[in-house]
């Protein structure tokens, strides 16, 4: 019993709690790969449907009339030695050239040498024999054979195959008691379906990660299978050398993708590692522009000689890693999409479970790149 003024101190017991009801959640929620899009309004991971667990495809490269040597050459040497397994790439009579600053030298080749990667030339067709250095430029300019003479022999190369597996995310259980799912709660009027969003969330990072991380496994005795990531591919173009994502760190690695054929169009990266690229004063890098933001923009795209990269954030990837990708080469194969069903009835208990089935699909890993070794952020 209280005499006199009765306060808001007073008479307290059974006074309703003003609870904000809008529960806020602590754990992340964003999924780039899975729901996201990138800087130039593209989604950055597109999806297909895969109607197998083993899924495959092919990789074909052109015999593109030009390479590079592999060792030096002298004035006197009758062959050169190009880049590993690109001797088809030059076909019998045809004529070749080598640039140097000192003068150009036109050779004739003449056939394939016993030993590997070597082409039998006639030196000095035109020009001067030089001294050629490992990783000069030669280049093919057509067939030179007589007049009325056959075809040289064809040349072609076979196709290669690459495949992964599909994972499967779950089953993942999902149980309330009848009496948990009817108390009267804050914020929550349905607690499995709050529960089922929670565990789908949770479920949904690890299927982001496993597309960047995963390794691609299969065991006949245990029928377990993982699908590879997209580190798991990406093994051509490593660079473990340089440790910060600049303009010219990026334009050296779509340099070497470039000679290989490929023009990766997004760099997928921790925002931690970008912290360099976005304090660069640099006409090559393009920000969001904001009129009242001041000091540091955040940077969406580099533009380089090579091609323009969009730069994907994710949280999801270490900050010791970039991954350069090519938005055509990159796509999530889905077997089953994520699905849920209603389990039998155990006790005095509502039970759920969901389960989804993918993999990821990597073409032309020889045209992206992986940074691997970051430490500046």
């Amino acid at each position: 019993m209280v005499a006199g003024l009765q306060t808001s101190y007073d008479l307290s017991v059974g006074v309703k709690i003003n609870m904000d009801e809008a529960i806020y959640m602590l754990s992340p929620r964003d999924l780039p790969l899975l729901t996201g899009f990138g800087s130039d309004g593209n989604s950055v991971l597109p999806s297909l449907p895969v109607d197998e667990r083993k899924f495959s495809w092919m990789n074909e490269e052109a015999l593109l009339p030009r390479s590079l040597l592999a060792a030096a050459a002298t004035t006197g040497d009758t062959f050169v030695t190009v880049q590993s397994g690109e001797t088809l790439n030059f076909s019998t009579g045809d004529m070749v050239v080598i640039h140097k600053a000192a003068g150009t030298e036109y050779m004739r080749v003449t056939g394939y040498g016993t030993t590997t990667d070597t082409l039998l030339v006639t030196r000095a067709y035109s020009g001067t024999a030089t001294n050629y250095a490992s990783g000069d430029t030669i280049i093919a300019i057509g067939t030179a054979l007589a007049e009325g003479s056959d075809p040289e022999n064809a040349r072609s190369t076979d196709r290669t195959e690459a495949y992964n597996l599909t994972q499967i995310f779950g089953p993942t259980k999902v149980s309330i008691s009848r009496t948990e799912q009817g108390r009267a709660k804050y914020g929550i009027s349905d607690e499995m379906g709050h529960q089922m969003m929670l565990r789908v969330l949770e479920a949904s990072i690890a299927r982001e990660q496993a597309f960047i991380y995963g390794i691609r496994t299969e065991s006949t005795t245990t029928k377990i299978r993982t699908t590879g990531g997209v580190k798991y591919y990406l093994t051509t173009n490593e660079d473990s050398t340089n440790t910060q994502i600049t303009v010219a760190t990026i334009s050296s690695n779509l340099l070497a993708c470039y000679d290989a054929g490929g023009m990766p169009d997004q760099l997928w990266c921790n925002p931690k590692s970008v912290a360099t690229l976005n304090a660069a004063n640099d006409s090559t890098i393009q920000t969001r522009n904001v009129d009242t933001q001041r000091g540091v923009r955040r940077t969406e795209f580099v533009v380089t000689e090579y091609g323009d990269v969009s730069i994907t954030r994710n949280r999801w990837i270490d900050p010791l890693h970039a991954f350069g990708v090519s938005r055509e080469g990159i796509t999530r194969r889905v077997f089953d999409p994520l699905i849920t069903e209603k389990l039998a009835k155990t006790g005095d208990s509502e039970n759920w479970m969901f389960v989804c089935e993918e993999g990821l699909e990597v073409k032309g890993e020889q045209h992206m790149f992986a940074m691997t070794n970051l430490t500046a952020y």
